[in-house]
């Protein structure tokens, strides 16, 4: 059953945020501004996050001085922007901010209350934990990114099945974004043959793992005659194309932040607002939303933990020294 509604907050209200301080530095703030309202976002409570090696690189480098950090977490809606039409107040959802934003530095995760916006947010099956929930938005916007917009793989719905065609490649498939990577690819229409088929060619290879040993792999194991090789970790790693430098294997890597259609900056990098990975957004959370709704996309598993934000902070430490293999691990908000 879904919270009951509640009255619009007043934005004298303060809220808790982890927020960078300075290069390398973030740290608790009890005294930081509600979020404003925007019409095609959201206002949450939070209610669990999940970390990311994002985060720390938020603090360490790309996200501004006073930036909320923190990219997944899940909760129940306080208020709806005025051009919301999918969320009201109760709803109990799920979704992905843009932690570290030096443009709109109120965006960030890690927060007792968050604003997200419609398009990267969805709502929580029953069957979901809040802390299961919190471990889904950054896996399914950047493999959703990667296969269908990147990549331009057809959509897993519907589906229209061709006799033969490309094999497709998830390396790092122990991952989080490895084990969505996986689940989304068996969707994928019957054009693609199994990986495992003797002889097969592979043309597709989404690396979950963007490392310099993990992009040699990939790219001894593409088609001799090419085909697209995609990290999801950026910058992309040069010894692929030093490896394939013809032009018929294709590389590539994204940030899922462009998933929003808005402008945003990273140290020394401007990116232009992307209007039509946007309007992608939207038709990619609807199909998301409905492939987790129906457990054909199901949470990797996950370290559940008290603590709340003074816990992601340890967290976020423990990732920088060496982070849980087989595992994510999430963090429930403080009652």
């Amino acid at each position: 059953m879904q919270g009951s509604p509640s009255k619009k907050m007043s934005t004298a209200q303060k809220r808790i945020a982890i927020r960078i301080v300075s290069s390398g530095i973030a740290e608790i703030q009890s005294n930081v501004t509600f979020p404003r309202s925007r019409s095609d976002y959201i206002i949450a409570k939070t209610k669990a996050f999940a970390l990311n090696a994002a985060d720390n690189h938020q603090i360490d480098v790309l996200g501004g001085s006073g930036s909320i950090i923190g990219c997944d977490w899940s909760g129940v809606v306080l208020e709806v922007g005025e051009n919301v039409t999918e969320f009201k107040p109760g709803d109990y959802v799920y979704g992905l901010c843009h932690g570290g934003n030096s443009i709109e530095p109120e965006d960030g995760a890690f927060a007792d209350i968050v604003t997200s916006k419609e398009s990267l947010t969805m709502h929580k099956p029953e069957f979901l934990s809040f802390q299961e929930a919190a471990s889904l938005g950054v896996g399914l916007a950047t493999i959703g990114q990667a296969l269908y917009w990147v990549m331009n793989l057809p959509l897993p719905f519907p589906k229209i099945p061709v006799n033969s065609g490309p094999t497709l490649l998830i390396y790092g498939g122990s991952s989080l974004t490895g084990t969505i990577a996986i689940q989304l690819a068996k969707l994928l229409p019957d054009c693609f043959e199994r990986v495992n088929e003797i002889g097969a060619s592979i043309t597709y290879i989404v690396d979950c793992i963007g490392s310099e040993e993990s992009s040699i792999f990939c790219s001894k194991v593409l088609s001799p005659t090419g085909g697209h090789y995609h990290s999801i970790k950026a910058p992309l790693p040069k010894v692929f194309k030093e490896s394939r430098p013809e032009k018929t294997a294709v590389a590539t890597t994204a940030f899922a932040y462009s998933m929003t259609g808005e402008r945003f900056e990273f140290p020394g990098m401007e990116f232009a607002a992307d209007v039509a990975q946007g309007q992608f957004a939207k038709k990619w959370r609807d199909i998301a939303e409905d492939l987790v709704a129906k457990r054909k996309v199901q949470p990797h598993p996950i370290l559940a933990r008290e603590g709340g934000l003074h816990g992601v902070l340890d967290g976020l430490n423990e990732i920088r020294n060496q982070a849980p293999r087989g595992h994510k691990i999430v963090y429930s908000r403080d009652s």
